[in-house]
């Protein structure tokens, strides 16, 4: 079994450096341009089913690939960006950010922690690896949610995780 998982391609907000998280975006025209090229390169991928978040850039996203591919797309909230709470739209270079960005615990006023975005992208990935056993899925979703996934498939220590970013338009291949 094989889960390849793809982070949305670019949006203006991930372009200017702003938390985006559960606010609703579109692509970007750069963005557009990479879903394009994203879903050519997948073309040639083994998967039977696309599973994304709900959130306007991961669907635009999966739906691009899923237009080439003629795979059926199913959402699953699970799959959603960490919610940043109050500091939702703001740039993520604020310094009064940082403590709760870079702690797994601590969540965002208003928002989630590492922790509870980890809770339900493993729930997901547990029931989804149950469900379709034996078939290959491709992930749509987010920054903070595709470093959530990396740690299932992959030891990776504090540093190792929060130095991780995959990028927009990136894809990564786990193995099952």
């Amino acid at each position: 079994m094989k889960i390849y998982v793809v982070r949305h391609c670019t949006t203006e907000c991930s372009a200017k450096k702003i938390y985006c998280g559960s606010t609703e975006v579109p692509l970007s025209e750069e963005g557009r341009r990479e879903a394009e090229r994203l879903s050519a390169a997948v073309k040639e991928y083994d998967f039977d089913l696309i599973l994304s978040s709900p959130l306007l850039r991961a669907r635009e996203t999966a739906e691009a690939i899923a237009k080439k591919k003629h795979v059926p797309i199913l959402y699953d909230g699970r799959l959603k960006e960490r919610d940043f709470g109050d500091f939702e739209q703001t740039e993520c270079a604020r310094e009064d950010g940082k403590r709760f960005r870079y702690s797994f615990a601590l969540k965002y006023p208003n928002g989630e922690s590492n922790l509870q975005v980890a809770a339900r992208v493993y729930a997901f990935l547990d029931e989804s690896l149950k469900k379709y056993a034996g078939k290959n899925l491709l992930l749509v979703s987010h920054g903070s949610a595709c470093r959530i996934i990396r740690t299932y498939f992959t030891e990776m220590t504090d540093a190792e995780f929060y130095a991780y970013s995959q990028p927009n338009g990136g894809i990564e291949m786990y193995e099952i």
